[in-house]
């Protein structure tokens, strides 16, 4: 499954947990998940995804603005993405919206 055919990609769109504090410090994003005191840094290109899925766009929109912003292949982008998308709900960063 990639990310374009996903069920993202079909409408339902995610959101930060509210259980899930986040600040931007220089290019990275810091993320502090209340529940399980876990902190994580997300790098420059994952932070513009996490701050684009925080200003409330859908898979689409997100993949359109990560496509104009970075100069990547659009199968290489689905693919880091669908990773990507997967390590935020295996450690329950992200919830649907």
């Amino acid at each position: 499954m990639n990310f374009e055919s996903s069920d993202l990609q079909t409408g339902e769109s995610l959101k930060p947990n509210p259980n899930v504090l986040f600040r931007r410090l220089g290019d990275e994003i810091i993320l502090f998940h209340l529940e399980t005191d876990r902190f994580y840094e997300l790098n420059g290109t994952a932070a513009r995804f996490w701050e684009l899925i925080a200003a409330g766009h859908n898979s689409a929109s997100v993949r359109q603005e990560m496509m104009k912003e970075f100069a990547v292949e659009a199968s290489e982008f689905d693919a880091e993405a669908e990773i990507f998308l997967g390590s935020l709900q295996k450690e329950d960063l992200v919830i649907g919206a």
